[in-house]
C-alpha cells in the first residue's frame, strides 16, 4: 500500500516479472481509468484483482450489497485487464454450513455469465480453518470443488494458495486432477500454524514443499499465473524496492528448473 503504483510497475518490469496481482482498495486510489492506462503503458499483465465474496453476511453487508459489489469487480477487473477476480466465500456467521454452501453457490451462479461476458474468471479461495470467523467456511479442496461442481461453469475455477492447502492429504499426487478446476495459483510460504493474519514468509523461508508444488502444477498442464501472495508484517516492515527483490530472488528456483509460461508474481498488498 505504501508503493505508488506508477513507480511500482516500471520497477517490476525492470526486475523481470511479467504481471502484478492488484489489491482493490490500492486501484480505487488512484482510480480504476488511471490504473488501467499505467498498467497498459507499463506492458504489465494482471494475474489478479482481490477480494470479493462475504456472501454470506460477515462483513456488514446483505447478499444483495456482496453480489452488486461482485458485479463492480468483475467491471474493474475486465478495465484492469486481470485473468482473475479472487472470491472468498465468506464465514459461517451463525449461518449452517449447508446453507453457506447455499449462498456462495447461488452468487457464483449469478455472477458466472457476467464473467464469462466480460472475460473474467471467478476464482474461489478455501482458506485454512484459522481463518474461519472473518473469512470463509470453506477450508478443504474437497468441499472447495463439491461446490465449483454445484455451480458447473466455465467461468468459474479455484485459486489454488500453497499456505492454505499444502497440508491436504495427498496433494503433490492430486494436482493433476486440480489444474482443470485451477484458474492461479497463489504462492508463499509458512514456518508455522498462522498465529495471525499476516504471518506467512517468502518462498524458501519455511516449510513448504514449494518446488515439487510448482513442478507438478506444470508438469500436469497448468498454464496459469503464479501469484506471489505473502501476506506478512515482517515482510512489510521492509522497503517495497526491498520487497521486490526478495520476491524475485525468491522464485528463482522455480523459473531454473521449470519451463514456465509465467512468472511467480509479486502482489501489490
Amino acid at each position: 500500500m505504501r508503493w505508488l503504483l506508477a513507480e511500482e510497475l516500471p520497477h517490476l518490469k525492470a526486475l523481470g516479472f511479467d504481471g502484478i496481482g492488484l489489491w482493490r482498495p490500492k486501484v480505487s486510489e488512484i482510480g480504476e481509468e488511471a490504473a488501467a492506462e499505467m498498467i497498459r503503458d507499463a506492458d504489465v499483465g494482471v494475474a489478479s484483482l482481490s477480494f470479493v465474496g462475504g456472501f454470506t453476511g460477515r462483513n456488514g453487508f446483505s447478499y444483495r450489497d456482496a453480489v452488486a459489489d461482485g458485479r463492480d469487480a468483475i467491471l474493474d477487473a475486465a478495465l484492469l485487464g486481470a485473468e482473475n477476480v479472487i472470491v472468498v466465500g465468506g464465514s459461517r456467521n451463525f449461518h449452517t454450513v449447508a446453507h453457506c454452501r447455499r449462498l456462495v453457490t447461488q452468487a457464483l451462479g449469478e455472477l458466472s455469465e457476467f464473467a464469462m461476458l466480460h472475460g473474467v474468471k471467478l476464482s474461489l479461495l478455501p482458506m485454512l480453518n484459522f481463518f474461519s470467523p472473518t473469512w470463509t467456511f470453506l477450508h478443504t479442496i474437497d468441499d472447495t470443488l463439491d461446490l465449483l461442481r454445484q455451480v458447473n461453469h466455465p467461468a468459474v475455477g479455484l485459486a489454488f494458495d500453497t499456505y492454505h492447502l499444502w497440508r491436504e492429504p495427498r496433494l503433490i499426487e492430486r494436482i493433476p486432477q486440480l489444474v482443470p478446476f485451477t484458474n492461479v495459483v497463489q504462492i508463499s510460504d509458512s514456518r508455522r500454524a498462522p498465529q495471525t493474519d499476516s504471518d506467512r514468509c517468502f518462498p524458501g523461508e519455511g516449510c513448504i514443499p514449494l518446488t515439487d508444488i510448482v513442478r507438478k502444477f506444470q508438469h500436469a498442464g497448468y498454464a496459469g499465473y503464479f501469484d506471489l501472495q505473502v501476506w506478512s508484517d515482517e515482510g512489510w516492515a521492509k522497503s517495497s524496492q526491498e520487497v521486490s527483490r526478495l520476491c524475485r530472488d525468491s522464485v528463482q528456483c522455480f523459473n531454473s528448473t521449470t519451463e514456465a509460461t509465467h512468472s511467480v508474481l509479486p502482489n501489490t498488498l
